[in-house]
């Protein structure tokens, strides 16, 4: 140890010795740390983690992934993933301030991991790498008496309006959305085509095969919702460039059911989407509904889903008519606290998509399709970790015309992952 080492050490524990004797002189309660220790969550309260004095700062969010055993007829092999965008691992920042009584201003701004996708999943790629995604930022005016105005990058009045109204804890886990199964090769009489699940579950108004929740994906715009009367609630927005929302929702609970309903309608004609551009020009309406009743003493549960895409006989750059299409879901089960650990959820689901063929499918010659798929699943979830627990099976069935392929073979999978939140 060096000379000047050992200078600095003398005269550090001379000024803590003189420190604590000053401390105690002032008959502080005897500890000389109490009041560093109280300066120290002061200056903690006002630094960016938390935010401002006048704007809070908090951080939310969750991670999920998930095991994906698959079987298409004729290969398996299992991959590990997120659960999908828009649902993916995700944090949030928000904030928000009040200016005067009854009315306050803030922000969100959501950032998701699509590093590893499974709506890029095939039998050749496991998910794609999409990086990290600012998927919302936006700023937002509220008051109690006039409801809230936003503006940014935002979930527009209608998005998930259907898909949301499930209240069983099993929504990011188990929906309509071809989240994941989606981006694999159909096979017919064993050998693989050129065709993918997605393309018989594509949706003109976002120009990507989601399947459910057409015109649910996130974009510039504002949005004003009203405030809450009784349990209803409306919304609507505008986004560029150019989609038009309205929706209306609701929630509560009568008679010993736990109940939510949700519809929406939009108008999207901007090609420019999500590109690269499909259509000669857009002019999709989307319309959607959904519900939601849970028996409180039983925990038996019932969500339906629909929702209805209106082209107009627009045509795509290749020249095809695209064709109006519809979707349905139902998912029924029970939700009961079981264990301990907390409740437990088992459900069993179905979902039919009628003629959403994409412009590789009518390039293909079809004419017509109806994909099913089903289903069943059991949840855990973990009060103690704010976490969930499943494991799921899904079956892919479609019927084609028109399209010389064949007889389309099964699709089977199953998943198990987790979801935790912070």
């Amino acid at each position: 140890m060096s000379r000047a080492e050992v200078a600095f050490r003398v005269a550090f524990v001379s000024a803590c010795l003189f420190l604590a004797e000053r401390a105690g002189a002032a008959d502080l309660g005897g500890d000389c740390c109490a009041d560093l220790e109280q300066r120290i969550v002061q200056l903690e309260a006002t630094t960016a983690r938390k935010g401002n004095r006048k704007v809070s700062m908090t951080i939310t969010g969750y991670v999920t992934k998930q095991i994906m055993f698959w079987n298409d007829g004729v290969e398996s092999n299992a991959y590990i993933s997120d659960i999908g965008p828009t649902q993916a691992t995700n944090f949030r920042v928000t904030g928000e301030a009040s200016s005067s009584p009854g009315l306050t201003a803030g922000y969100m701004i959501r950032i998701q991991d699509l590093t590893d996708n499974p709506m890029g999943s095939s039998q050749n790629v496991p998910s794609t790498n999409q990086g990290l995604n600012v998927q919302m930022a936006n700023w937002y005016v509220a008051s109690k008496q006039l409801g809230k105005l936003s503006l940014g990058k935002n979930a527009l009045a209608a998005k998930s309006a259907a898909m949301f109204t499930d209240l069983s804890g099993t929504q990011v886990i188990a929906n309509y959305v071809l989240f994941d199964g989606g981006a694999f090769f159909l096979r017919s009489n064993g050998a693989l085509t050129n065709l993918r699940w997605g393309d018989f579950g594509y949706c003109y108004a976002q120009q990507r095969p989601w399947g459910g929740d057409c015109d649910g994906i996130v974009m510039n715009g504002i949005r004003y919702d009203s405030p809450t009367f009784a349990g209803f609630s409306t919304s609507a927005s505008w986004g560029e460039d150019d989609d038009w929302e309205i929706a209306a929702r609701y929630a509560g609970q009568v008679s010993g059911f736990k109940l939510a309903f949700g519809i929406g309608y939009s108008v999207n004609t901007d090609v420019n989407t999500q590109p690269p551009p499909v259509s000669v020009r857009k002019n999709s309406e989307y319309f959607q509904a959904g519900g939601y009743a849970q028996h409180l003493a039983t925990g038996l549960f019932l969500h339906a889903a629909y929702g209805s895409e209106d082209n107009h006989g627009e045509r795509t750059l290749a020249g095809f008519t695209e064709p109006n299409s519809h979707q349905w879901y139902l998912k029924g089960g029970i939700r009961r606290q079981w264990s301990p650990l907390g409740s437990t959820v088992i459900y069993g689901e179905y979902g039919a998509y009628i003629d959403q063929l994409s412009p590789t499918a009518l390039a293909a010659g079809a004419t017509s399709s109806e994909f099913e798929r089903f289903g069943f699943g059991f949840v855990q979830e973990v009060d103690a970790a704010s976490m969930s627990l499943w494991i799921k099976y899904r079956e892919h069935h479609a019927d084609i015309d028109g399209a010389s392929i064949g007889d389309i073979d099964d699709f089977r999978y199953v998943s198990t992952g987790a979801l935790i939140n912070f």
